[in-house]
C-alpha cells in the first residue's frame, strides 16, 4: 500500500510541477536576411494573472516556450490600448538585418526591455494607438 501512496504522490508531484503558462503567437516577422525573426505572442499563466505582450528574438523556426527575451509588458492600467490578442497593442517592425523598432502603448507597465538580443538591436517607442 505505501508503494502505491508513493507512487501517486510522484505523479501528482510531476504534473503540477510543469510550466502552467501558455503562450500564443500574436505575429511573427522574419529578418530581411530571413533570420532571425521576432515573434510578438500573448502569455497566459493562468485564471489569476492578466494578459500579457512579450516580444522573442528566436531563430526563424523558433517557437517562445517561456517568457519573452526582449520585451515584457502587460495592462496594468485601465485605459491602456490593448490589442486583439488581450494585452497591451504592440508593433514591430524590422528597420534592417539587425534592428527592430518596437512601438507599444502608452500605459502598459513593463517590465523587461533589453537593448539587444542574439545581435539584434532594438529602439523602443511609447505611443498612443
Amino acid at each position: 500500500m505505501k508503494f502505491y501512496a508513493l507512487i501517486l504522490s510522484l505523479i501528482i508531484i510531476v504534473g503540477c510541477s510543469g510550466d502552467p503558462c501558455e503562450n500564443a503567437i500574436v505575429r511573427r516577422q522574419n529578418s530581411p536576411g530571413g533570420s532571425p525573426s521576432v515573434v510578438v505572442f500573448e502569455r497566459s499563466c493562468g485564471a489569476t494573472t492578466g494578459f500579457s505582450t512579450q516580444i522573442s528574438i528566436l531563430p526563424s523556426d523558433g517557437e517562445p516556450n517561456a517568457g519573452g527575451n526582449l520585451s515584457i509588458a502587460d495592462s496594468n492600467q485601465p485605459d491602456v490600448q490593448l490589442g486583439s490578442w488581450g494585452g497591451p497593442w504592440v508593433d514591430v517592425s524590422w528597420t534592417s538585418s539587425n534592428s527592430i523598432i518596437v512601438r507599444y502603448a502608452k500605459g502598459a507597465r513593463v517590465f523587461l526591455q533589453e537593448p539587444e538580443v542574439f545581435g539584434v538591436s532594438v529602439t523602443y517607442e511609447v505611443v498612443s494607438p
